[in-house]
This record gives C-alpha cells, sequence and structure tokens, in this order.
C-alpha cells in the first residue's frame, strides 16, 4: 500500500511554480504506463541512469517520494498518482495544442471536440451545430456519440472540451463545470416498422416478456434506469438482452428481426418519421434526467466552445 500522506499534496499553483521539465513530464507518463524504470527510459529514447536522475530531481524540488521502489518494477505513492495524472493531463493538453495549430495552419478559425449521448443528437445537438456553422463555417466540430459513463472519463482525460450527457450516478462532480437542462428526456420501446405488435392498441410490459431486448450496455445510466422499470414488472432475470450502444447496429437488428429496444423519445421519433422503427404503445415509467452540458473546470474554455455553448443553450 502507499505510505499514507504526511504532507500537502502538491497544488496546481505549486506545480507551475517548481518548473517541471517536459522530459520529467514524459517521464511520469511513461512511468504511469510501465511501472517500470527501465521500460520508461526505452520509451524515452534515453538511459535508465538518466531517466533515474530526472525522477530524484522531481521529488527532491517537490520534496516527496513519488514513486516505491519495488524488486520488479515501481509503484506511485499517493503523490506520485497525482502526478501521473498531472502529467497526462499536460501531455493531453500539448496534444490538443497541436490539433488546434494544424487546423489553423490549414485556414480552419478553431476546433471544438464534443462528445454526445445519444438522446440530443437528432434535435438539440444537430440544430445548435448547424446554426452554429452557418455563422462559423471554419470552425471544425469533432463529435462523438456514446454513453455518459464512458463519455465523462474522457472529459476528465482531455479528449472532449465538452460532453453533452449526464453524471453517472455515484460519480464525482468537483472537476466539472455542470449546466443542467430544465426537461427531462423520455423514453420509448421501438421495434421495426412492421412488427406484429407495432398494430396493439395498448400493450403491457409484460406483453413484452419473450422478445429479445437491445439495450444499453451495463454500466450506463440508461441501462440501469431500464432495468429498475423492468426488475418492478419482474422481467429482469428472465430477459434475452442483446447490448450494445450503437444506434446503427441497434437500427440494422430491428429491421432484420422481431427484436425490440429502448432509446430516447427524439431518436424513436426520428427513426418513425422515415419509417424505419415503429414506437410500441407501452409506456416505460422512467425518463433519464440530468441532461446537460459538461465541461472541465481546469481547462479556459475558448471563443469556439463558448459560442457553441451559447448556440445549445439557445435551442
Amino acid at each position: 500500500m502507499p505510505p499514507k500522506p504526511d504532507v500537502a499534496l502538491p497544488t496546481p499553483a505549486s506545480l507551475g511554480a517548481l518548473k517541471i521539465s517536459s522530459r520529467q513530464i514524459t517521464l511520469l507518463n511513461a512511468l504511469g504506463e510501465f511501472g517500470n524504470l527501465r521500460r520508461a527510459a526505452a520509451a524515452m529514447h534515453t538511459t535508465q541512469p538518466a531517466a533515474s536522475l530526472l525522477l530524484q530531481q522531481l521529488e527532491e524540488r517537490l520534496g516527496v517520494r513519488l514513486f516505491e521502489r519495488l524488486p520488479r518494477g515501481m509503484q506511485p505513492t499517493l503523490y506520485g498518482e497525482v502526478m501521473i495524472r498531472y502529467a497526462q493531463g499536460a501531455l493531453h493538453e500539448f496534444e490538443h495544442a497541436q490539433a488546434q495549430i494544424a487546423e489553423l495552419a490549414r485556414g480552419a478559425s478553431g476546433l471544438v471536440r464534443v462528445g454526445s449521448v445519444m438522446g440530443p443528437v437528432p434535435g438539440l445537438l444537430t440544430q445548435a451545430v448547424l446554426a452554429y456553422k452557418r455563422e462559423h463555417p471554419k470552425v471544425r466540430i469533432s463529435l462523438e456519440v456514446g454513453t455518459s459513463d464512458t463519455l465523462l472519463p474522457s472529459l476528465l482525460r482531455g479528449d472532449f472540451d465538452l460532453v453533452v450527457g449526464r453524471l453517472p450516478d455515484q460519480s464525482d462532480s468537483h472537476e466539472l463545470n455542470i449546466e443542467l437542462f430544465d426537461s427531462d428526456e423520455q423514453m420509448r420501446v421501438v421495434a421495426r416498422a412492421g412488427h406484429p405488435l407495432a398494430s396493439a392498441a395498448r400493450l403491457a410490459l409484460a406483453d413484452l416478456a419473450e422478445l429479445t431486448w437491445i439495450l444499453h450496455p451495463i454500466g450506463s445510466p440508461m441501462r440501469r434506469r431500464v432495468e429498475n422499470a423492468l426488475q418492478a414488472a419482474g422481467m429482469v432475470q428472465s430477459l434475452d438482452i442483446v447490448e450494445t450502444a450503437s444506434i446503427l447496429a441497434t437500427t440494422a437488428m430491428l429491421e432484420a428481426s422481431d427484436m425490440i429496444a429502448v432509446v430516447p423519445n427524439d431518436v424513436a421519433e426520428h427513426y418513425a418519421r422515415y419509417a424505419m422503427v415503429a414506437i410500441l404503445p407501452v409506456e416505460l415509467p422512467i425518463s433519464m434526467v440530468n441532461l446537460g452540458l459538461l465541461t472541465l473546470r481546469s481547462r479556459p474554455r475558448s471563443v469556439a466552445l463558448e459560442t457553441l455553448l451559447h448556440y445549445l443553450r439557445a435551442q
């Protein structure tokens, strides 16, 4: 076990005052990845003694031990874990800066990296991005769709500038700026157009017990809420389930079978307009709350990001 801290952990301000070199940041990142000084040195294209000296100098400046030297590697102390996270964040920021410079060199005027859950994509997100691009055609928008439990760690690592999503249960939000939307997100059960149950006047959840359900992977907020609703109906243990967060995989499987899926209302209505799915007449007693705009407190917002946030708030 790492030793219990007996002095205050380094703060971002103190880290800046230490003037940590880029080589030391690279070393910390490599040690976090490999847990071995020899392999870390090789990844840096330097010698083990040189890497050891870099680490020793950093520990002397901080006044704490960052790693426990073990027979088969190196284990970070609590201080070391802090510094590894700092190094990973610094490298992500540098990579982000490189990407922005490359965009500017190609004539763009900015880059905003967005992660989003599925629900806002057909309506709110699409409308905001289209309005934004009409006024700012040279800003590149990078968009990735996933589940909140995977998007949030990516935001914390610096892979996104903005996540349109929700905090997974038990998540620590102290590192985030959170702007919640007022409305809840309703869920719908969908099937292929022409499904045997699509013409029914009304269905109960029990009528769907024998079908194969397409659900989000375990761990996502949507999956937990759906399972709670199905458990209340006594159905979870007996269900046949396929797991995917991909709307392409979901619609393809629905089209080719009698499977059913649970999707946000805006997504269901979007695909129903094109006769790709039918919304089944069954009440699913859940709604997804706490959808909002998530950004990092520690990262200054670019003009491009602030402007996109303005368009999202206006929808």
